[in-house]
This record gives structure tokens, C-alpha cells and sequence, in this order.
């Protein structure tokens, strides 16, 4: 919302080079702006259904995962407190997505069921959760964009329409402007 209203103001202001680069900085500053300590687990969960498809152990394969994401705090936690205490144990030290992915993985692993399975599940569902945010941003667009539309491009679309229409109307009650 905040690239198309600045870049909107940047195209009523300075034209499209403007409007480009306010909106480009605007989206950039907005990317910055996000937390760097909470990654998402969509990349861990395709590593790791990649390794258990592959006939890796749980273990082996949440290690592998560490090892691909060496800035992901909490996977690298789980890494190690599995290694030493079990999926159990590692449950109970980790925060945040990385918690529900070890739970779902002990307890897959405790049920006897296929790990891969629980793995593909979680990927899915988040998948989906990610398709249905992002229908639900599309689908309030139009009603987030009535503003900037108001503000900004519909006085310069009147200006445009109407401005030679009444300067033609002054001209002809008051006369030439010589």
C-alpha cells in the first residue's frame, strides 16, 4: 500500500522516473522493515522432504536442514538438542514454526507413521495458508487503492478533462488575455 501511494505521489509530483524510484524505495524500505529472526519454514520443509524421501533418518535429515540454513537459530537449536536429548526433548527448547515442524516430527515419529508423510502435510498446509493470504490481498485491493485513487490521480484526470473547457469559458466572458 505504501509503494503505490508514495509512487503515485511521485508521478503527481515528478513524473514516472519519480514515481519509479519513490515506489521502488518504498518497497525495498518495506522489505527491510521485516524481522530477520524468523525466516520462513517453507525452505526447511522442502529440504527436509527431500532428505526423508531420500531414506535419511529424521534426525539425519532435521541436521542436513541445520546445515543448509546455518542462520536459522531455532532449526540449528532443534539440530543439536535432537542429537543429544531426542525430537522429544527438542520440542520443549524450540520457539516459533521450528516447535510445531519438531512436534509434528516426534510425533510422527512416535506413532510409527511415515515422517516424509507429515513432512509433505505441513508443506502443503502451509502452501495453501500462503495461496489463501495472498487471494485475500488481491481481493482487498480495490478497496485498499480508493484512497490513493481519490487523492492523487483522479484531481489531475479532472484537471486534464475540464482545464481547457473553462479557460476557453474565461476567455470568452472576460476576453482575450493579452
Amino acid at each position: 500500500m505504501i509503494p503505490i501511494v508514495l509512487g503515485s505521489a511521485g508521478l503527481v509530483v515528478g513524473g514516472p522516473g519519480l514515481a519509479l524510484t519513490v515506489a521502488t524505495a518504498a518497497k525495498l524500505h518495506s522489505m527491510w522493515k521485516r524481522s530477520p529472526g524468523s525466516p520462513p519454514i517453507r525452505p526447511v520443509l522442502m529440504v527436509l522432504l527431500v532428505e526423508l524421501r531420500a531414506g535419511r533418518s529424521t534426525l539425519a535429515a532435521l541436521q542436513q536442514a541445520a546445515l543448509v540454513f546455518p542462520t536459522h537459530r531455532q532449526l540449528n537449536l532443534a539440530a543439536r538438542v535432537a542429537a543429544v536429548k531426542g525430537l522429544t526433548s527438542a520440542v520443549d527448547e524450540c520457539r516459533g514454526e521450528v516447535r510445531r515442524l519438531v512436534a509434528q516430527l516426534a510425533r510422527a515419529q512416535k506413532s510409527g507413521s511415515t515422517v516424509a508423510d507429515a513432512v509433505r502435510a505441513m508443506l502443503d498446509a502451509d502452501i495453501a495458508a500462503e495461496r489463501s493470504r495472498r487471494l485475500e490481498r488481491a481481493r482487498s485491493l480495490p478497496i485498499r487503492l480508493i484512497i490513493p485513487i481519490t487523492l492523487l490521480v483522479l484531481p489531475g484526470l479532472v484537471l486534464l478533462l475540464y482545464a481547457p473547457s473553462l479557460l476557453r469559458l474565461l476567455s470568452e466572458i472576460s476576453g482575450p488575455f493579452s
